[in-house]
């Protein structure tokens, strides 16, 4: 099969669209499929470059205010430079990753193409509208945004989501006619496993030999990060521990300074941006995963968590209540209390901490990134086909 893989969102921005496609469109490659991706380039220029050994069409681009990694493309000339790279590579299938400006370009001219188009969502608006305070204005953006995306999302064939929040979260908003299925995003279960120096890696970093809360991903306002930091300000106080926040983002100074007056800068060890190689070591250094965000559709992080067999402590909302069974446990946004005695519990109770240990590896195989892989080859020829008899006649 010809897939090409269409994003918004692309490297150098990293977040869970880029890892997406960057994991799964390799392994498709593997298979023999041939792949390729439209997404903005990382400048005003166009480009044709390999990325994670992937073929990236980059079309022209310009920077959001605040936020220099993400991109947003040039309009003039977009749709012509599209509908070239899919004459040019004639796709049996054409897989979506949002409904922002590319992915509704890549619709609009879909319909000279009549090729099937494959949906995948890993929006929520509350990551866009976390800053805006007012409840009125909130909501009005909020409906703004799921207009876009039901004017999108309502012209493919197939949608998925990771996980059945997503599928709950989204379905009002899309046709009853078209499928909607709850597919992971998966994680490498082989990955996890550090080959690194272990100790070499704490030297770089710092890390003492201590009990270690650990968070990583993205330091902006939607993760709730401060919430953590109360934790450990309280938990500190009655056992010695540490929490490394690994990841960076629009936050890293404010955090930062937080730690300061908070008066935990000693018990907070921010790493940065840690390399690919290095973070399965941090997985496998500390006590238990937390992440307090409220607005998560899946959470790479906290699937890659429990593929390293960490317990996992994590806000009671979205789709994290789907990760977390038995193998650590859930709070209530806002519940500090609440938050430190699960910290305490999983520090404490070694026999605690291993049945969660347990229990996270027996609850991840169901993520694991060869069976996602499979699932979605499935989807595409299923997808193919029917497009064929519904349009017998089609050439791209």
């Amino acid at each position: 099969m010809k897939i090409l893989f269409v994003s918004d969102t692309y490297y150098p921005h990293i977040n869970g669209v880029y890892y997406f496609v960057c994991r799964v469109g390799p392994l498709l490659q593997d298979k023999g499929h041939q792949i390729k991706v439209i997404a903005p380039s990382d400048s005003h220029n166009a480009f044709i470059k390999k990325i994670d050994n992937l073929e990236v069409h980059g079309l022209p681009s310009f920077p959001v205010f605040l936020y220099a990694n993400i991109r947003i493309p040039v309009l003039l000339g977009m749709k012509r430079r599209i509908r070239k790279i899919i004459n040019d590579f004639k796709p049996d299938i054409i897989h979506i990753q949002d409904h922002f400006l590319i992915s509704k370009a890549v619709v609009e001219l879909n319909r000279d193409f009549k090729l099937p188009i494959l949906a995948t969502n890993h929006f929520m608006p509350e990551n866009i509208t976390v800053l805006v305070k007012s409840v009125f204005l909130k909501q009005k953006l909020e409906n703004f945004l799921w207009k876009g995306f039901s004017k999108v999302f309502n012209q493919v064939d197939i949608v998925t989501t990771p996980t059945v929040t997503g599928v709950n979260i989204i379905r009002p908003h899309i046709r009853p006619e078209i499928k909607t299925i709850a597919l992971s995003s998966g994680v490498d279960l082989q990955r996890f496993h550090p080959s690194d120096d272990i100790e070499a890696v704490k030297r770089k970093y710092g890390i003492p030999d201590k009990p270690a809360l650990l968070y990583a991903g993205r330091l902006d306002p939607e993760k709730r990060i401060e919430e953590i930091f109360e934790a450990v300000k309280l938990a500190g106080e009655k056992m010695d521990l540490c929490c490394i926040i690994v990841g960076k983002g629009t936050q890293s100074e404010e955090l930062k300074n937080l730690t300061v007056t908070m008066g935990i800068e000693d018990k907070v060890i921010f790493t940065g941006f840690v390399p690919d190689e290095e973070l399965p070591v941090f997985y496998n250094i500390t006590r238990c995963f937390i992440i307090a965000s409220n607005a998560e559709l899946l959470s790479l992080v906290t699937l890659q968590a429990m593929a390293s067999g960490m317990p996992v402590i994590a806000a009671n909302a979205a789709a994290l209540t789907e990760l977390v069974d038995g193998n650590g446990y859930l709070y209530e946004v806002g519940n500090i209390p609440a938050l430190v005695q699960s910290i305490e519990y999983i520090i404490s109770d070694e026999n605690l901490y291993q049945q969660m240990r347990n229990r996270s590896l027996e609850l991840i195989q169901k993520h694991d990134i060869q069976y996602v892989v499979n699932a979605f080859e499935q989807l595409y020829e299923a997808s193919i086909q029917n497009k064929k008899m519904a349009h017998p006649s089609n050439q791209v």
